[in-house]
Formats: C-alpha cells, sequence, structure tokens
C-alpha cells in the first residue's frame, strides 16, 4: 500500500512534470497556475492524495486552463487517459453512424459512454458548459456514468457551477449536477486577472489556429484556385476553391447554410488551412449566423486549424447577441489572429 511519503513524492512529481512542460512552451506560471498545477498533483492520478472525484477548473478564457490540462494529459498513462472537447465528446456519443432503427436517444448515449471511456481512469473535458437545458441532461448522465465507473474527471469551464445554465427558466435542470460538483469535486477558480492570449508575442514560429489572421479588407482568390464541392452529410457545399494548402470559401456557404457543430467537426479533419471570405459587419450579424461563426471558431481553435478571416469589419461586436461569457471566450480567441490593416491585408497571409 502506497505510504504518504509516497504519495506526496508522486504529487510533486507529476507538478514538476507539468511545470517542466509549460516551461518549455516558454510559459512562467504565475502564482495562481502553480498553486492549480498543485491541486492537479495531489488530486489526479493513481497516487491521488484525496478521494474527491475530480477537479473542476473555472475562470474567464486565456488563463492557461486548457493548456495546464494538456500537460496534465500528457504526463498521465495515455492507456488510460482521455481529452474531449464538449462539442466533440457529443459528437462522437451521437454520431449517427452507431444509432440503430428505432433505438431511443437515450440508450444511444449510455452506449455512446460505455464505448468512449471503457477503461479510462481519468477523463479531461474541456469547455464544460450548461447553456441549453439538453445539456443539463447529458452532463448529468457524463457525471453519473463517471461516478458509477470510477472514472477522475478533470473539466475546465469559463462558468462557475453556479452560473451553469442560468436561465430561470430552466436553471432547475441543473441543480443536480451543481449540487454534485460542490460536493464530490475539488473546485478551482483560475483567474490572475491577465489574459495571456491578449498579450502579444511573437508569431514567426506560430502553428495551427495561432497562425490564422483577421483581415480587413476582400482577398483576392489565388489564380491557381480551383472550383470544388464539399460534400457533408447528404449536403453539398460550393462551389468553394481549394489551392495545393488552403481551402477557400464564403461566409454564405460556410454560416448561412444549415450547418452545425458536427459539420464543422468533420470538415476540421478534411482541410489544415481555411480561409473564409465575405463574412459581413459584426454589428449587424443575426443571431443565427453568429452563432455559427462561433461554433466553428471554437471547433477551430479546439482542433488546432489554421484559419484566415477576410471580414468588414474587426469582428469587435462578434457574439453582441450571445451570452457574455461566450463572448469573452471569442473575443479571447480571435486575438491570438494576426491583425492586418488595410495596406497589409493586400499581402499574403
Amino acid at each position: 500500500m502506497p505510504t504518504p511519503s509516497s504519495h506526496k513524492l508522486a504529487s510533486n512529481a507529476l507538478s514538476g512534470q507539468i511545470l517542466d512542460a509549460l516551461s518549455m512552451e516558454g510559459i512562467n506560471a504565475d502564482p495562481t497556475q502553480q498553486q492549480l498545477i498543485s491541486v492537479l498533483g495531489q488530486s489526479i492520478g493513481a497516487f491521488a492524495r484525496n478521494t474527491r472525484q475530480g477537479v473542476y477548473i473555472y475562470g474567464p478564457p486565456g488563463r492557461g486552463k486548457t493548456i495546464i490540462t494538456n500537460a496534465l494529459m500528457a504526463h498521465l498513462p495515455s492507456s488510460s487517459t482521455r481529452r474531449f472537447h464538449f462539442h466533440e465528446f457529443f459528437h462522437h456519443l451521437n454520431s449517427p453512424k452507431n444509432r440503430e432503427p428505432g433505438q431511443p436517444l437515450g440508450a444511444i448515449f449510455s452506449q455512446g459512454l460505455l464505448r468512449e471511456l471503457a477503461g479510462i481512469q481519468v477523463l479531461i473535458f474541456d469547455e464544460f458548459h450548461c447553456t441549453e437545458p439538453g445539456d443539463a441532461m447529458l452532463m448529468g448522465k457524463l457525471i453519473k456514468f463517471c461516478q458509477q465507473h470510477e472514472i477522475q474527471l478533470v473539466t475546465t469551464s469559463n462558468y462557475e457551477p453556479e452560473n451553469l445554465l442560468d436561465d430561470e427558466t430552466f436553471h432547475h435542470l441543473v441543480k443536480p449536477i451543481i449540487e454534485t460538483i460542490r460536493r464530490d469535486f475539488e473546485i478551482f477558480q483560475l483567474d490572475h486577472e491577465q489574459d495571456y492570449r491578449l498579450i502579444s508575442g511573437s508569431r514567426e514560429n506560430s502553428q495551427g489556429f495561432a497562425k490564422g489572421s483577421l483581415n480587413l479588407l476582400p482577398r483576392t482568390i489565388p489564380d491557381t484556385a480551383i472550383d470544388t464541392w464539399i460534400e457533408i452529410g447528404y449536403d453539398r457545399i460550393g462551389p468553394a476553391h481549394l489551392t495545393e494548402d488552403c481551402i477557400w470559401i464564403t461566409f454564405d456557404q460556410i454560416c448561412r447554410t444549415r450547418r452545425n457543430t458536427a459539420d464543422y467537426l468533420e470538415l476540421a479533419t478534411r482541410y489544415s488551412r481555411w480561409s473564409i471570405t465575405q463574412i459581413p459587419a459584426s454589428e449587424t450579424m443575426p443571431m443565427d449566423e453568429e452563432r455559427r461563426l462561433a461554433n466553428l471558431i471554437d471547433v477551430f481553435y479546439d482542433k488546432d486549424i489554421e484559419i484566415h478571416l477576410y471580414a468588414q469589419d474587426d469582428l469587435a461586436h462578434l457574439g453582441h447577441m450571445l451570452h457574455a461569457t461566450e463572448k469573452a471566450r471569442l473575443t479571447s480567441r480571435l486575438a491570438q489572429l494576426t491583425r492586418h490593416d488595410l495596406e497589409r491585408t493586400a499581402a499574403s497571409p
């Protein structure tokens, strides 16, 4: 049986590994981040020193929640650790390919949990939130499943537990989840009052999403581009334009058609570099279009897809009809894109 000293050694080792991983990325953990890393070292893994089901980490965007939990995952056994983003997780569970004719939705979800979490000891769940009544049902089932199968759950969220599904009409649906989180989880607020994504740094070695750009002028599609149609589900999008390393598509095609998050997850697997043109002014963008663009950015950010946006404005009002927390998350993520002014926009991204 592990002794208290062996627990402490294992905890310190895991914390040190996470700090080293951040240092290699050029990140010197602030005091609040260091405290969270210590909590994770004490709470997660085979040598955890407490009996909590997991850790619920919340705070504003850009405080380092995801990068710390990714570093945690990198130093836990890969065979028994999984990480999912909110959108990706429920897409996997409810994928039509896993459905049988006439099967009730609840059965699909339960079977999906068994399939996706088989043999898992630690589940890292990014962007935990409940903004719709259906989210509360799904999240409740997820937490209960993890309890029944002794899976430790590490979640990141922009929402304090009490602010989940804060619509007065439906808030009662999420109260059992809040009570469970307060009772069974270590709750940690990560906020050192600095959004690190807003700090301008060198972009010379940027990759993925951070290599993208936001441009205020339209961009002419390269002459070398060829017309292509994108098959998605039973639908086709197009004509889009394809160059050797980039797919060019208009806002109308990607956000004014009946696209959903599952579509964006699928599209993110097909191309690693996107240019989205003709984005209208964000101040007058209808809510359904705004929601689709927000979801697309959310998915592409999580999948680290390079994206170049060509808009009528700087998208400062994007999210103006969404929840304040969602708008803050969008602002933080868009801040990572290089901004091209009117003179520079004519240059290639």
